[in-house]
Order: structure tokens, then sequence, then C-alpha cells
């Protein structure tokens, strides 16, 4: 997806092995503990028996292709990583994880770094797992990554990082900051649930106060000044899932979503913004296949640019996300796998006939830490009267990715 800029999560995903180790490879999981499963092509900076220091990341790059013309090229995620963990007695052990994505092509002149994720946590085999900082949560981490199989698009539909900024950071449902995550193991059911403390993120401007068109002013002449709000005030998020996992080839489940937020106009007034949303997912992977579906409905939640409304955020919407997939093994020689696979994402405004929609048909040859895909995509988005867009917007869109 193209949010595949902004992934990381927690261990134990109920996912096949063949999976996991596409997933550690390509950077999905963040919040591995100890005895998680290294990404072979990862360096270990400093590593004994109890403790393992790691720097890795990735380098990825794609162009779009659409109605005859090519576009530029843009960055697919680049980031680097540095990971410490620690063995400790008693079965315990611990993680410190930072990382940042980059722009190492300099699309806007600069590297544009930015703070991906930023935690630290510790597990235990009968306690579960516990991590705090910037990461992320059920939401992600056991559900919506069941259809974030496709390499370049996906992901709106699943609501990950459609809301009220990029990453998910300020709602909570992508990469939520000053977060606390607790994930624990009960035979075939996995729980989790998440926390995210609050954040002032109102900013205010010093202008003078008008009255019949004319400046007011104080005893002294000078202009009499108020001031101006805007931005949020969220005090707090949480978020609860449970995946149940009957054999290694399915996982069901489901998450719910809360938002206690406050959004204030340029005039100060606070408008509610608290947002509610529900997520449900599972996967069936048998044998080199792998089928997966999630769908959700968003409240408030949703930002009204991706869905052609005039409102900020709209008030209610749902989205399916569908993938089934195939990866061939061995069949060239030297490869990890050949991959073919086809889905679709459909986010819909329920109070119009708004949706963002379009189907995928996609290939991927991975070898060694190399990935290289294409795309094309079928788009099927409406504006709010059920019209389509006046331009053409199907795509082909191509990407080369390396992991270290």
């Amino acid at each position: 997806m193209m949010h595949n800029t902004t992934k990381a999560s927690i261990p134990t995903l109920t996912l096949t092995p063949s999976r996991l180790r596409r997933i550690w490879q390509t950077g999905l999981l963040g919040t591995g503990l100890l005895a998680m499963a290294s990404p072979s092509q990862a360096f270990d900076v400093y590593k004994t028996d109890t403790d393992r220091v790691e720097f890795s990341g990735r380098l990825s790059a794609y162009a779009v292709f659409q109605d005859g013309k090519d576009d530029e090229i843009y960055n697919g995620g680049s980031r680097v990583r540095l990971i410490h963990e620690h063995q400790f007695q008693q079965g315990w052990s611990s993680i410190i994880r930072a990382e940042w994505g980059v722009d190492p092509w300099f699309k806007d002149g600069t590297d544009a770094h930015y703070k991906r994720m930023l935690y630290a946590g510790v597990a235990h085999d009968k306690w579960g797992r516990f991590t705090a900082g910037k990461q992320y949560g059920p939401w992600y981490d056991m559900i919506a990554v069941n259809t974030d199989w496709f390499w370049i698009n996906g992901g709106e539909a699943s609501g990950t990082f459609e809301g009220r900024n990029g990453d998910g950071g300020l709602h909570g449902t992508g990469r939520p900051d000053n977060s606390l995550y607790w994930k624990k193991d009960f035979g075939q059911f996995t729980t989790g649930v998440m926390y995210q403390l609050g954040h002032d993120g109102k900013h205010g401007n010093d202008s003078p106060v008008f009255q019949n068109g004319v400046i007011v002013t104080d005893d002294n002449g000078l202009p009499v000044m108020e001031r101006e709000l805007s931005g949020y005030e969220r005090d707090y998020s949480y978020e609860t899932a449970l995946n149940w996992q009957p054999n290694e080839d399915v996982t069901i489940g489901g998450v719910y979503h809360h938002t206690e937020l406050s959004d204030y106009d340029n005039n100060g007034a606070s408008e509610n913004g608290d947002i509610d949303a529900w997520l449900l997912g599972g996967h069936w992977s048998p044998g080199n296949w792998y089928i997966a579906l999630v769908g959700g409905e968003y409240r408030n939640h949703i930002a009204g640019s991706t869905l052609d409304s005039s409102e900020a955020f709209v008030d209610k919407a749902r989205g399916v996300e569908f993938i089934t997939h195939y990866s061939f093994k061995n069949l060239v020689p030297g490869s990890d796998a050949i991959e073919v696979y086809a889905g679709l994402n459909h986010l819909k405004d329920t109070d119009s006939e708004a949706r963002y929609a379009y189907q995928i048909l996609g290939s991927a040859w991975l070898i060694d830490d190399f990935v290289f895909s294409a795309e094309y995509r079928f788009d099927n988005s409406r504006q709010s009267d059920g019209s389509k867009y006046s331009e053409e917007r199907d795509q082909v869109m191509v990407l080369a990715r390396y992991d270290f």
C-alpha cells in the first residue's frame, strides 16, 4: 500500500510462518522482543548471549504512470531503525526501538526525515508484552494487517491512515503517540489493549479586536488583542481487540477504537471531535495461497477530502478491503518467490454517493533483499453526486525496494 511508508507492529501476529518471515524482512513488525525472528539482512552492531543492537532499514522508490504520462519518482517509505534487545532472567526480555522515515531521493530538496516509531517495552510468556511510546496498536497490528499485502496500493478502506493525520498518531488507529499497549496470548485467542494519553495540539495567534470595522484600543491608545485558537485537544483514546486462531491457516478478529477529542476553529470555538470506529477481519492461508478480508465503520474519522465531502471529517463511512494472493516458490532459480495477487479497496460515505474505490492486479519478484513490484489500479471512485471524476484515474505503478 502507499501507506507502507508508515508501518510497524508487535510480535507474534497470528500469521503463518512464511508470512512472518516476509513481514520481518519488509519491516512491518516493530515490537518484536529478543525472541523475535531477526531479518537476515539486518546488521548486528553488537551481539552477546543476552544483548543485541541492530541497525536496519530500507530504500524504496516507486513511479506512477497515468493517462499516458509518466510521473516523477516518489519515495516508497524508506527508513532506518535501531533496535536494542536484552534477555533478562526468569523469562523476561526487553526492547528499545527508534525508527525514522527519510527521503533519500530528496524529492522536496531535503531528506524529509520524521519519527516513525519510538518505544520501549518488556515481554514474558506468562504476562504478555507491554510497550510504551509511538508504535502500532491493536488496530493495525491485529486486524488491519490482514489485508496489507499489496506492495504499493491499499489500506485506505481499513481506516488506519485516512484520519486526522498521515500516520494515525493523533487519533490512534495508525502509529499512536504517547501510547501504552498490552498484548497477551490465551491459547487460540490473542487479546490487545491500547490506551493513548492526552495531547494538546492547540495553537493561538494574537489578533486585534474589531468593533464596527474599527480596531478597539485601550486607554493608552494601543490595540486590544485577543487570542484566536485553532487545532485540537485529545483527552485520550483507547482500542481493544481480540483474535481467534483455530489453526495455523485461519485467523478471525475484531477491534474497537474510541478517541475523546475536541476541535478548535479559528475563533477558539470548540466542537466535539470524538471518533468511534470498528474493524473486523481475518485471513485464510492454505499452502501458497493467502486470502484476507477486513471491513469497518468509521464515525467522524475519515478525512472529508478522501471522500469528496465538504465536511472536515465524514460523519460515517464504511470500508472493505480484500486480497487474494499466490506465491510461486522456486519458479525462477535464485528467487525467494514470484507473487501474483488481486484485490479491491472500497471506502464509502454512507450519506452520499462518494466513494474512494479501486481494484488491483499485481505481481512481485522477491530475490534476496530486493523486491520488484508492478500493480495496475482500476479506479472506480465517485464524487458525492455519484458522477465519475473528470480526469483519468487508472494507474500503473512500479516499485523497487532494498531491505538492509
